[in-house]
């Protein structure tokens, strides 16, 4: 008997097997310009790796006009089993690429009915499978929460204000300490639909007074109807200056602001973090032109910067009260 035999007389194997060549009916979802191609590309690839064809596809849809650098993308997105999509950025109705995520069902339609977003500007340390296959309840999104949330309820520094900030656009108390970041979020398609046309919408009529336009709209839209997952998910870099990696275990690093790891290897992710961006701009020289340098001067003001944050992080997020807070929401954490 052969192995194929022997593999063919176990049911149970039989149909793991079969379940794994059926096209997914779930998708993992990259949003970007091509400014965005080269660390989505890392990003994509790194999930791709580490996760079964059959639990999910990872698609890349790029908004803009061909080019060298899309068409080098294309060519190696199909080399690693990703997809790539060029879209024309007529298709966003005149929204800024931030909301394009809201387009996704629109995009997407008939192809999956399950929905995982992640922004560009991530690096993957793991399978993402057990965030994928979590049992989702019908109109619910899962998200983690917003670094902002640990903080909200503090009387000093600039909380306050930003509290009153979230108030005035009709976030309340309570819902702000679940406010969510939108740069990881799964959801049913059908519901995502519902959300992105109601914050599309409201994107339009309020979005310029909003200090974080599409999030604070998804805060607002979504309310309670938010599951929050464990920063595991999600993990804020700058929560290195303190030592939170040990204790969450990260498997999706985001780097939610400037400096990023692919512009040097600024504290406190160094130089494990920002190489493989080089790695894959020396391999594919058609995609090396998108990873633009800084200027010498403003490199120099990133390192000075970056020494300073971890000294005052390391002070303010690693206190004892700010560790019990992210302590707590990890163990209240869904997944």
């Amino acid at each position: 008997m052969t192995l194929d035999d022997t593999l063919s007389s176990n049911p149970a194997r039989r149909d793991e097997d079969a379940a794994l060549r059926r096209k997914p009916n779930r998708a993992c979802c990259y949003t970007i310009d091509e400014g965005y191609l080269l660390p989505t590309l890392l990003s994509a690839f790194q999930l791709r790796r580490d996760l079964p064809a059959g639990i999910a596809d990872v698609v890349i849809l790029c908004f803009g006009a061909p080019s060298g650098a899309t068409r080098a993308a294309a060519e190696l997105c199909a080399a690693e089993g990703v997809r790539f999509r060029l879209e024309p950025s007529a298709v966003l109705d005149g929204n800024p690429m931030i909301c394009a995520r809201f387009f996704l069902p629109r995009l997407l339609a008939g192809d999956y009915t399950d929905l995982l977003y992640i922004d560009g500007d991530t690096q993957i340390a793991g399978s993402l499978a057990p965030l994928l296959t979590h049992p989702l309840a019908e109109g619910r999104i899962l998200a983690v929460p917003d670094p902002m949330a640990v903080m909200i309820a503090s009387t000093d520094g600039p909380w306050p204000a930003r509290r009153a900030y979230f108030r005035g656009i009709g976030i309340a108390d309570r819902a702000q300490e679940r406010y969510f970041n939108s740069g990881v979020m799964r959801s049913g398609m059908s519901d995502w639909d519902a959300v992105s046309r109601e914050c599309l919408d409201l994107c339009r009529r309020e979005g310029d007074g909003f200090a974080f336009r599409d999030q604070d709209a998804l805060n607002l839209v979504v309310g309670d109807r938010s599951e929050l997952a464990s920063f595991r998910w999600n993990f804020p870099p700058f929560f290195l200056n303190f030592g939170a990696e040990r204790a969450i275990g990260p498997r999706l690093y985001h780097f939610m602001s400037n400096p990023r790891p692919w512009q040097g290897a600024f504290r406190p992710w160094g130089s494990d973090w920002h190489a493989p961006y080089g790695t894959l701009a020396a391999r594919h020289p058609g995609l090396a032109g998108t990873m633009r340098p800084l200027r010498r001067a403003r490199y120099c003001r990133y390192v000075v910067q970056q020494r300073v944050k971890q000294f005052r992080e390391s002070r303010v997020w690693g206190a004892p009260g700010v560790r019990a807070r992210i302590a707590a929401m990890e163990a209240r954490a869904s997944i």
